[in-house]
C-alpha cells in the first residue's frame, strides 16, 4: 500500500471518557493497588476484556452478558447488549435514570495495537421479565435488558451558528473535530473546494455530512466520512484507497488476546515477548496455516445490492441546477446547468471488470436529479461534488463480501484496503465423487491442497465493521467485516440449455 493510502491520524482526540478501572487498595491485594486511573488500562496478564467485553453502567459492572453488537458500519458506532440481571441489582440504583452513559472495554493480544475503550449514550432500554413457577424472589431478579447506545461525542447533537471563512473541506472539519475533542484521520487528500462553510443553526453532525457531501477534488476522486470506535473524525478520498499498491503492514496478534494457541516461530521469544515487535503484511485469508491467527476468515459470504441500486439510482445519473450568476441577457434556460456522471472507473484495471450491466435497457438507465440555484457564494463544484460523492459510495455497495474471524480484528479498520486471499480445497473441484477415487494417500493428499480462488481473492475497501459477543458461541468475540470493490472478473457465460 502505497504511503499516501495510508489512513493516519493528524489530530489526536481529546473526548472525556469516563473511569472505568478504579484504584484497588483491598487487603485482599496486600494493599498493593492494581488499577490507577483514570487512563489506566489492565495489562496483558489480565483477562479483562478478553473473552467478553468489560462493561459497567452507572459504576456497576455487568454479568450474565448474553449478546452485544458494536456497529461501526454508520456514521456513528452503535451498540446493542443484551444481558440478564442475576441478582437484580441493575433495577436499583444501577439503573441509568440520570448517568446515561455506558462505558466498554475490549482487550487487545499485543500492546502495540488499541483496545477498545469507549463510552456510549444509553438510547434506549427494554426489558423482558422472566416467567416464574412459584412465589417471586423480587421484581428485578432475572429480568433480560436490551440496551441500544451510540458512542457518546459531547455536544456532536448541539445546533450553533457558525462560519468557517476561506477553507477548504479538510479545513472546515479539521476545525470542527477540534470543536468536539475528536481527532482527525486523513489519507493525504489535496481539496480544491475551498469556500465559506456555513453552519446554519444546525447541529455539528449535520454541518459534518453536508461537508462530506460537497467535499471536492477533482473528477477523479469521491470522498467518505464517518467517525470510528477511537474518536476520528475520517476523512477518506475513497478512489485512492481503491487504487493497487503495496501491502500495508500490521504488529503480530492472534485470534486469542491472551495468547493460547500462539504458533511458536523461530522469532518468538516468550521471556522478551520479541513477537509483539514483528511486523506482518496486513492480509486476510482462508487458508488453513493461518487457523488460530487473527487474519484467518472462518466464514465468508457475497451479498448483492445491484439490481436494488440499479433499480433506484440508475447506472448514471444527470443532474441539472439553474446558474444565477449567468449573464442577465442570457434566457432563463440557457442559465439551465445539466451534464451526466457515471461512477468512476480504476484507471490501472481493465474496463471489463467493470458492472456494466449487459442488459442494455438496465445499462441505459439514468436518474435525473435537480439540485439547487447557484447563487455563486460556493465552490464552482459545489453541485457536482453531491452526486460525485454519492454516485460513487452507492457504486461500491452493489456486490460485497462479509466474513467473518473469531475474537476482535483490531488490524483491519475501516477506511483501509485489505487483500484477500481465498482458497478453497481441490476436492471441491472434482467432478468425481470421493467414492469413485483409489483410497491411497496421495489421492487424499491431493483432496487436501489448497488452491486460490480467483474470482474472489483480491484487494477490497474496508466499508464497515462489527464486533459481535454471544455467550452461547463457542469463540464467544468474533468480528464481521463488510467488504466491498468496484471491479469483478465477469461471470462465466451461461451455456444454452
Amino acid at each position: 500500500m502505497a504511503f499516501e493510502q495510508v489512513i493516519k491520524g493528524t489530530l489526536l482526540p481529546k473526548v472525556p471518557l469516563k473511569t472505568l478501572f478504579e484504584e484497588d487498595t483491598s487487603s485482599e491485594n496486600s494493599g498493593a493497588p492494581i488499577y490507577r486511573s483514570p487512563e489506566y488500562m489492565p495489562d496483558s496478564s489480565q483477562h479483562i476484556g478478553a473473552n467478553e467485553p468489560y462493561i459497567k453502567i452507572g459504576g456497576v459492572p455487568l454479568t450474565s452478558i448474553e449478546l452485544m453488537t458494536i456497529d461501526e458500519s454508520g456514521f456513528i458506532p452503535t451498540l446493542t447488549l443484551t444481558f440478564i440481571d442475576g441478582q437484580g441489582k441493575f433495577a436499583g440504583e444501577a439503573f441509568p435514570k440520570t448517568d446515561l452513559l455506558l462505558s466498554l472495554y475490549l482487550k487487545v493480544g499485543n500492546e502495540k495495537l488499541k483496545p477498545v475503550r469507549c463510552d456510549f449514550l444509553i438510547k434506549s432500554v427494554k426489558t423482558m421479565a422472566p416467567k416464574y413457577s412459584g412465589e417471586k424472589e423480587g421484581l428485578g431478579i432475572g429480568v433480560t435488558y436490551t440496551i441500544r447506545g451510540e458512542l457518546y461525542i459531547p455536544n456532536i447533537y448541539k445546533s450553533i451558528s457558525k462560519s468557517y471563512s476561506d477553507s477548504t473541506s479538510k479545513e472546515a472539519l479539521t476545525s470542527v473535530a477540534t470543536e468536539l475533542g475528536l481527532g482527525f484521520a486523513e489519507n493525504e487528500s489535496k481539496p480544491t473546494d475551498k469556500m465559506t462553510w456555513i453552519n446554519p443553526n444546525t447541529s455539528h453532525l449535520s454541518f459534518i455530512q453536508k461537508v462530506l457531501n460537497h467535499s471536492y477534488q477533482d473528477d477523479d476522486s469521491f470522498f467518505i466520512g464517518f467517525i470510528d470506535k477511537y474518536y476520528y473524525l475520517n476523512y477518506i478520498e475513497v478512489n485512492k484507497q481503491l487504487k493497487t499498491g503495496d501491502f500495508d503492514s500490521t504488529y503480530v496478534n492472534h485470534a486469542n488476546p491472551m495468547g493460547l494457541g500462539i504458533k511458536q516461530t523461530e522469532k518468538d521469544n516468550p521471556e522478551t515477548n520479541e513477537i509483539n515487535e514483528t511486523f506482518v503484511e496486513n492480509f486476510l485469508t482462508t487458508s488453513i496455516e493461518a487457523r488460530g491467527d487473527s487474519n484467518y476468515i472462518v466464514e465468508i459470504s457475497i451479498l448483492s445490492d445491484q439490481g436494488d441500486i440499479l433499480k433506484n439510482q440508475g447506472f448514471s445519473k444527470k443532474i441539472y441546477y439553474y446558474d444565477h450568476l449567468k449573464k442577465i441577457e442570457d434566457e432563463p434556460s440557457e442559465k439551465i446547468i445539466d451534464f451526466f456522471m457515471e461512477p468512476l472507473k480504476s484507471q490501472d484495471r481493465g474496463t471489463a471488470d467493470f458492472l456494466i450491466p449487459l442488459d442494455e435497457d438496465l445499462a441505459k438507465t439514468s436518474i435525473t436529479k435537480w439540485m439547487n440555484i447557484d447563487y455563486g457564494n460556493t465552490h464552482t463544484e459545489f453541485n457536482a461534488a453531491r452526486l460525485l460523492n454519492s454516485h460513487n459510495i452507492n457504486e461500491l455497495g452493489k456486490i460485497k463480501l462479509k466474513v467473518r474471524i473469531n475474537n476482535i480484528n483490531f488490524q483491519v479498520i475501516r477506511g483501509s484496503m485489505i487483500p484477500l486471499y481465498i482458497t478453497t480445497q481441490y476436492g471441491d473441484k472434482l467432478m468425481k465423487s470421493v467414492g469413485d477415487l483409489e483410497d491411497t494417500p496421495e489421492t487424499k493428499a491431493s483432496l487436501l491442497e489448497e488452491i486460490p480462488d480467483e474470482q474472489l481473492s483480491g484487494l477490497y475497501y474496508v466499508l464497515g465493521a462489527k464486533y459481535y459477543y454471544d455467550s452461547l458461541d463457542k469463540n464467544g468475540l468474533y468480528t464481521e467485516l463488510i467488504l466491498a470493490r468496484r471491479e469483478w472478473r465477469p461471470s462465466a457465460e451461461q451455456e444454452e440449455v
